[in-house]
Parts: C-alpha cells; sequence; structure tokens
C-alpha cells in the first residue's frame, strides 16, 4: 500500500510540474490559464477550510473579485487586447469588494464582519499572489519565473531531507511537527546554492538578482507552509482538498508561494 501510495505521490507531482513548467514555456496565454484555474481552485479551498472554522464566506463574490485582480494583473501585463494601467480591470475589484459589506446586510449571518474579512482575505493571500506572477514574467522573463518555482520545489525538498538527517530543534511543533531549524537552515543554504547554478544555467538575470530571489523564497517558503499548515490546523483538517492524489489540494502545493510571491514581487520593484 506504500509503495502504491509512493507511486501516486509522484505520477501526481510529475504532471503538476509537468502542467506548470509546460504552459509556462508554451506561451503566456497558456500559463496565464493555468495560473487563474489554479487560483480560482486554490480559493475555493481556503473559503472550504474558512466554512469549516464556522465562517461564512461570500464564495461567488470572492471568487469574482479574485478573478478580476488576476486579469488586470495579466491584462495590464501583457497589453491583451489594448488594455493599459488605467482599463477597467483595474477599477472593477474596488466595487466587488464594497459589495461585500452591502451583501452581508442581506445574508443575515452571524459574524457578518468576520464574513466580509475571510472573503477579502481569501482575495489578498490567495489571489493577490497568483496575479503578480504576471509582473515577475513581464520585469524578469519567462526563466524568471521556472527559476522562482524550481526554487520553491528544491527548497521543500532540502529542507526535508536536511531536517530528516540533522532535524533536532523543532519549530513550531505544536503546528508542524516534524519541521525543524535544521531544516529550514539546511533549505536556505541549498536553494541559495541551486540560485547559483540557475544563474548560469539561464544568466537572465543577474547573479546578484538571482540569489537575492533564492535568500527571499528559502527565508519565506517553509514559514509560509507553516502559515498554512496553522490554518488547517484551526479547521482542524488534514488537508485543503483531494484535487492531486497524494499531495491534497492546489492551496496546499502553492502555500509556500502565497507569501514568498508578493517579496519577491516587491524587491523586484525596489531593486530591478
Amino acid at each position: 500500500m506504500k509503495l502504491n501510495n509512493l507511486l501516486t505521490r509522484l505520477l501526481s507531482g510529475a504532471a503538476y510540474v509537468a502542467l506548470m513548467l509546460g504552459s509556462l514555456y508554451l506561451c503566456p496565454q497558456a500559463f496565464a490559464c493555468v495560473m487563474a484555474l489554479a487560483m480560482v481552485v486554490s480559493m475555493h479551498e481556503f473559503y472550504g477550510i474558512a466554512a469549516k472554522i464556522g465562517v461564512k464566506p461570500q464564495r461567488i463574490a470572492g471568487l469574482l473579485c479574485g478573478i478580476a485582480v488576476f486579469a488586470a494583473c495579466y491584462a495590464g501585463s501583457f497589453g491583451l487586447a489594448g488594455t493599459s494601467y488605467n482599463h477597467i480591470f483595474f477599477y472593477l475589484p474596488i466595487p466587488l469588494a464594497v459589495f461585500m459589506f452591502f451583501a452581508e446586510l442581506f445574508r443575515k449571518k452571524s459574524l457578518p464582519f468576520t464574513n466580509i474579512a475571510y472573503t477579502l482575505l481569501g482575495v489578498i493571500y490567495v489571489a493577490l499572489p497568483f496575479s503578480l506572477t504576471s509582473f515577475v514574467y513581464k520585469v524578469a522573463g519567462v526563466n524568471a519565473v521556472c527559476s522562482f518555482f524550481v526554487l520553491l520545489w528544491a527548497n521543500d525538498t532540502f529542507a526535508y531531507l536536511f531536517g530528516i538527517a540533522f532535524g533536532k530543534h523543532k519549530m513550531f511543533p505544536s503546528i508542524s511537527p516534524k519541521k525543524s531549524w535544521e531544516g529550514y537552515i539546511g533549505g536556505i543554504l541549498s536553494v541559495v546554492a541551486a540560485a547559483w547554478a540557475l544563474h548560469y544555467l539561464f544568466g537572465d538575470m543577474e547573479l546578484i538578482h538571482t540569489v537575492a530571489f533564492g535568500v527571499i523564497i528559502s527565508a519565506t517558503a517553509v514559514l509560509a507552509d507553516l502559515v498554512e499548515s496553522m490554518l488547517k490546523r484551526s479547521a482542524n483538517v488534514k488537508d485543503s482538498g483531494a484535487i492531486m492524489p497524494g499531495h491534497g489540494g492546489l492551496l496546499d502545493r502553492f502555500d509556500a508561494a502565497l507569501l514568498s510571491l508578493p517579496l519577491v514581487f516587491a524587491y523586484m520593484q525596489m531593486f530591478m
């Protein structure tokens, strides 16, 4: 049974990586479609976890607002259909967000502002990071986006391996009993080395920027994973979903990216 589970996990993971990188190098539109689908599923999973906590988020309004943010970022970044940064896409999320407050008057649910807060959190925590991939693509190019995800996956792998080999001091055992500070530090060192190698493989960005990507990703990825674990533990659920056999939900797969991407975006805006 364990061998079958491992094989399922490997096949599911391989399909995920192939879809991500295949769409990325096919064309911007294909990658945008994959990211949009992953965003919608991840937001649905997030709202599902919120519902298990006892919150009643406005799923449809939240999803529409998230899609509007995503469309605005991608349309503006790639100039699709003649759009620019003063296009309607960039204003549409505002009335959608305001509508959530008015809609709660008619829903007559308990904890109305908690419902609004979780609905908006789904947009900020999930939709916005997915949307920011467009700016990384535009500013640094396709190889930079590839490097971002490769470094995320490398951090997950090496932090796990270092944790198994040397892990003695647990980071936050009440949230995730397996993650250790040794694994965290080992992941950082390994990802910085991987970033150095990717610079010589692609050569699109200056070495300092590639290494900075590695530092930001490795320093935040494990913590971002723990944040999602904290959310799941509060709802007493193991996985965000079951769309990826052996891995859980898409929110589980993208959890590290959700808090790493905004920091990478901020770095790019300030220094690139």
